[in-house]
């Protein structure tokens, strides 16, 4: 008597794998990757793009030290912080003399009201980090998204100062600088993770559909 054999699905050989299912894995694989090292890019991308609309220096022009000589500067503050008024010069002996003869009144008004104001005869908070040397005029705390003008009033001349390129800087200091480090340092953080395993799925992938053709 003759035996029918069964119709069914034929087992697998032991050690054989369906090149199909590896060309769908490597495919993911791929597509991961490719994926990780899109988000990389766009929080590159994100993070230059919010850093163009940020300034820790509202304010950076050159000035004329004279007695009697007024300046007046507005700007929009971009963190909640202590910001430095400064005289900033060359690192050299006329613009260290200058700076040490220096005498300014100041004002900071916003939104048509003084909100600070003073001498440069008034202990002030140490300068902040120049590529020169610099002078503290006066301080005061902004938030961000404020909008300010600043004046200033020379009282002393200091002809030192003329060939030593002085500027008039306002510049946020103390925790929104530390602050924005931290971020920069996360935010690179994340995108040497992405570009890195990205770049590795894809490389897997790739070699895994190589090895299932």
């Amino acid at each position: 008597m003759n035996r029918r054999l069964k119709n069914g699905p034929i087992p697998p050989t032991p050690g054989w794998s369906d090149p199909n299912t590896s060309q769908d894995c490597s495919g993911m694989q791929i597509k991961l990757g490719v994926a990780l090292i899109a988000l990389g890019a766009l929080v590159y991308a994100g993070w230059n793009g919010w850093l163009r609309t940020r300034s820790v220096k509202p304010v950076d022009e050159p000035v004329t030290v004279v007695a009697g000589q007024q300046v007046t500067e507005s700007f929009l503050l971009n963190y909640d912080g202590l910001y430095l008024i400064e005289i900033a010069a060359e690192n050299t002996a006329a613009g260290k003399k200058g700076l040490s003869l220096l005498g300014a009144e100041w004002s900071v008004s916003s939104s048509g009201r003084e909100t600070n104001h003073g001498t440069t005869d008034e202990v002030h908070s140490p300068p902040g980090k120049n590529r020169g040397v610099s002078r503290v005029l006066g301080e005061f705390n902004g938030r961000a998204g404020q909008s300010c003008e600043l004046r200033v009033r020379f009282t002393k001349d200091a002809p030192e100062l003329l060939g030593a390129k002085p500027r008039l800087q306002v510049a946020v200091c103390g925790l929104a600088t530390e602050n924005l480090n931290a971020a920069a340092v996360l935010t690179f953080s994340i995108l040497f993770i992405c570009e890195l395993f990205g770049m590795i799925l894809v490389g897997v992938g790739l070699v895994g559909r190589r090895r299932g053709v």
